[in-house]
């Protein structure tokens, strides 16, 4: 329950009421605060937990406060603006003479069972602080019994103040009216500086509005000036771009030419190197009783060959997936120039590593056919010797002189 606002004269002062309506007009307000008290005990616009109430309280007085917290939310409604809730369907609430009638009864029937019954505001209370509520009266609800309060207390101030009190309250009334009219004077001077003060506050952020638009005048010329100067340098790649395409079309064309013209000398190098090859084969039957010292030593060669051609051979696998990988990678890098410069010469070391790889293939192929050749010779060596010593049991020292001549 909310503190009441004593109705005992204020201290310093010993007046008694003694005019009959002054006493009436204090039991009033005493009893209409009272009151105030009494129903701002009761929630405003809602409840807290039915089935608790209905408990602790009764179906009728659990009915009587759900029908006036229904009336202050439709008198809630009736009093907003229109604009406010125009999209709602108010058509069941009633007017608003007849609402404000309505509410007006039910507040004091509330006010008489609150007066009568003081257990029902508390056991009101326990049941909010079950909710989590503080069981105090609204915020609006305490300012206006406040002021309530107050307007009590001064009128009962001016009930029982005399008529030479009164007179010295309005003449020290009369002394504040000076003093305020002084400080309006004070004020207004303080605001003519003030408007002076802002006057110059804004040519100062005139001044410097302007200052702001010069430099961005300036800034968009900058900008634009930049901007031609993009295109320039835009147009000048282009150009060199062009320049460096013509530059590589005639030095490609230059490169095919070159190699038509090692290809036809390629061939020529084939017919001559034929009649070469015809001649070193009438020296390789000349060289043939040589072969038989180098026997011995070509087979050790040929082994240490035959390891050097297989670790060839998987660096040559290891350098193809790399190959393989590297173009893959830089085929998708062709959409830029500066990519497809890249990956040409990627391409171009490429070819160069496979035709080392060719011509390594190549010596690898011609070292197989050496050996092949090697094998092919021991064995006609072989056959030769088993045939010798065969003459040699035959014709005695006639075969030996044959083998002289």
């Amino acid at each position: 329950i909310f503190p009441m606002a004593s109705t005992a004269p204020p201290a310093g002062q010993v007046h008694k009421l003694t005019n009959v309506e002054a006493q009436r007009i204090m039991a009033i307000l005493e009893e209409s605060y009272n009151k105030l008290e009494l129903i701002a005990q009761v929630p405003a616009l809602r409840l807290p937990n039915i089935d608790l109430l209905s408990d602790s309280l009764g179906e009728d007085v659990v009915h009587l406060l759900k029908e006036q917290v229904l009336l202050e939310q439709q008198y809630e409604q009736v009093s907003m603006p229109k604009a406010d809730h125009a999209v709602e369907d108010d058509g069941n609430l009633p007017d608003f003479e007849t609402l404000d009638d309505e509410l007006r009864h039910s507040t004091r029937v509330l006010c008489r069972m609150l007066r009568e019954a003081p257990q029902i505001a508390a056991r009101l209370r326990d049941a909010m602080l079950l909710e989590g509520f503080d069981g105090q009266a609204s915020e609006t609800m305490q300012r206006f019994l406040d002021a309530f309060g107050e307007l009590k207390s001064q009128t009962y101030q001016r009930l029982s103040t005399s008529v030479e009190e009164e007179r010295s309250k309005e003449d020290w009334f009369l002394d504040i009216s000076s003093r305020e009219e002084k400080a309006s004077q004070t004020l207004r001077q303080l605001q003519k500086e003030i408007r002076a003060e802002k006057q110059e506050r804004e040519r100062q952020v005139s001044a410097r509005n302007e200052k702001i638009t010069k430099l961005r005048t300036e800034l968009e010329q900058i900008r634009e000036a930049t901007v031609s100067e993009i295109k320039a340098i835009e147009a000048e790649a282009k150009a060199q771009e062009e320049a460096d395409m013509n530059a590589f079309t005639s030095k490609e064309e230059a490169l095919r030419q070159e190699f038509e013209k090692l290809k036809v000398d390629l061939a020529q190098k084939k017919a001559e190197n034929k009649d070469s090859e015809e001649f070193l084969r009438k020296k390789k039957v000349k060289n043939e009783s040589e072969v038989e010292n180098w026997i011995s030593k070509y087979d050790q060669d040929m082994d240490e060959k035959d390891r050097e051609i297989t670790s060839l051979r998987a660096i040559y696998d290891e350098e193809r997936k790399e190959m393989m990988r590297l173009e893959e990678y830089f085929s998708k890098l062709m959409i830029e120039r500066e990519a497809q410069l890249a990956a040409e010469r990627v391409k171009a070391e490429a070819l160069a590593r496979e035709r080392a790889q060719q011509v390594t293939l190549a010596r690898a192929a011609t070292m197989l056919q050496k050996m092949w050749r090697g094998r092919i010779a021991r064995r006609e060596l072989e056959r030769k010797k088993s045939g010798t010593k065969k003459g040699k049991g035959g014709k005695g020292k006639k075969g030996k002189k044959g083998k002289k001549k």
